[in-house]
């Protein structure tokens, strides 16, 4: 069989495969409004989240009252607050006929009812084919535990977008959701977060033998801005060391980097003797042979050990680079955030909490830590002026400016291929129409919003270089932040 109807008939049959996990969810929803009073989950939860224990009573009474005695039918709540309860013998039955246990039957049940009945708007678009069905099962599983006003939200923002959004994108959104619509519990979460900061060395508890007692454990949960800080240190004295001509792997070296931040080392100490210090030339050649870790000393990819070594980082005879102490975090947040004052929360309506976004880390977080952070000495706050996104920017030139770069990456905050998820900010941006130099007669404006994509390294080289097909991938751009792809086997993407 040729290859490509062989693709044809691979993408057939994994249509074929999602048609019918998409029908049995569907089903297995129906098998639940047929087995079911009709009656609505209450909001067991009332103030900061603690369980509502006059609620639960009363709901436990009904069922006891509606059945008449321990130990008969009872009915489950499978979803959230607002969704219907189901009855337990009918889930044992379906999970029986489905070859599952009962804790796996119930699982998708509960899945089922919390799409259809707290999601409509992603329950709409199951119905219409145009998402699969564990993409939807993951969103509901993500839901179950909010309020139904909080997972209306959620529904409204990720519908138009559940067919291609990630993992990290949902429980970003979930997270969000569970702040807006439950500020107090979010306040709380984060007071006893800070109360329980701790660091700790094992010094103590006696080793499993003579040569393991040369080195200890450490465990801790640390502020995000701290541990960005001191994760900035340790991979930059950890490079320092392969730079200085360690052996070690990239583990070690960075344990060794706490103790230089321990005693206050800065700057790795000088060997003695000119016999000691290696040649110009040599020092280059074990760089770029190590091939162990990139320049910012992070574990190396297979793509970034072939390429060559950055030149610009001085390690001649007597130098010494130092760690530097700058910790890069951007935030997105409003000037209400800023000033501490309150805010009334646009999506509820209700006083609520001022929320920043840190793009470096894909978290979300609350203002007030934002500002504790920003209030220690020595840190340097810059305030950039919103983007419009929708301008236009062009220049001549093939190196992409950061005013333009910075447009690309929050249209598109992700590796354009597809269903890639890899984040943009540590994408190439590649022109989606090939860059020809304005002297061999390229048109001015080449490089600009509309012409340029973000793609990860792998990704890159796939567009760049022919498949065993013969051909590499192609791109059009449509509009801002849509491409359509073209495999070498001549399937399309958008």
């Amino acid at each position: 069989m040729p290859t490509s109807s062989l693709l044809d008939a691979i993408r057939a049959a994994k249509a074929r495969e999602d048609d019918a996990a998409r029908e049995l969810l569907i089903g297995v929803a129906q098998w639940a409004d047929a087995h079911t009073t009709g009656a609505l989950m209450p909001d067991l939860y009332g103030t900061y989240s603690h369980p509502d224990e006059e609620a639960y009573d009363a709901a436990e009474a009904a069922w006891t009252a509606r059945f008449g005695m321990p130990g008969a039918d009872t009915m489950l709540d499978l979803a959230g607050a607002g969704a219907p309860e189901v009855s337990d013998f009918a889930v044992t039955e379906l999970s029986t006929a489905l070859g599952r246990t009962r804790e796996s039957g119930r699982l998708l049940v509960g899945d089922a009812i919390e799409a259809k009945h707290r999601l409509p708007r992603v329950w709409a678009r199951l119905l219409a084919g145009q998402v699969t069905a564990w993409r939807v099962r993951r969103l509901a599983q993500a839901t179950r535990g909010l309020s139904a006003e909080a997972a209306g939200f959620v529904d409204a923002q990720v519908a138009h977008v559940i067919h291609t959004a990630g993992p990290v994108v949902v429980d970003r959104l979930v997270l969000e959701a569970s702040a807006r619509f439950d500020p107090e519990s979010t306040e709380v979460a984060e007071c006893d977060t800070r109360a329980n900061l701790y660091f700790d060395l094992d010094l103590t508890s006696p080793a499993t033998s003579v040569g393991a007692a040369s080195a200890v454990s450490a465990d801790g949960l640390l502020d995000r801005a701290d541990a960005e800080d001191l994760e900035t240190a340790i991979r930059q004295i950890a490079h320092q060391l392969l730079l200085d001509g360690s052996t070690d792997d990239l583990a070690v070296r960075r344990a060794k980097a706490l103790g230089y931040i321990a005693r206050g080392q800065d700057l790795l100490p000088e060997a003695d003797g000119e016999a000691n210090r290696d040649d110009q030339a040599t020092q280059d050649q074990r760089v770029a042979q190590d091939g162990r870790e990139t320049q910012d000393g992070r574990a190396a990819s297979a793509s970034e050990r072939r390429r060559e070594p950055a030149t610009d980082t001085p390690t001649g005879p007597g130098t010494r680079t130092a760690p530097r102490r700058v910790v890069v975090l951007t935030v997105h947040l409003s000037d209400a955030a800023l000033t501490g004052a309150p805010q009334i929360d646009p999506v509820t309506g209700r006083l609520g909490l001022n929320l920043a976004r840190l793009d470096n880390r894909h978290q979300l977080l609350t203002a007030d830590a934002i500002r504790e952070w920003c209030g220690t000495p020595g840190t340097h706050v810059i305030v950039k002026p919103v983007i419009d996104l929708a301008e236009r920017v062009a220049v001549d030139s093939y190196e992409v400016p950061d005013r333009i770069a910075t447009r690309i990456k929050l249209t598109r905050t992700t590796c354009s291929f597809p269903h890639c998820r890899r984040p943009a900010e540590s994408s190439d941006l590649d022109h989606t129409i090939e860059y020809v130099p304005p002297d061999q007669g390229g048109p001015p404006g080449q490089t600009s919003t509309d012409n340029l994509a973000p793609l990860c390294r792998h990704d890159h080289r796939a567009k760049t270089h022919p498949s065993p097909a013969g051909r590499p991938w192609a791109v059009t751009g449509l509009s801002p932040g849509h491409w359509l792809w073209t495999s070498p086997h001549g399937q399309q993407y958008l």
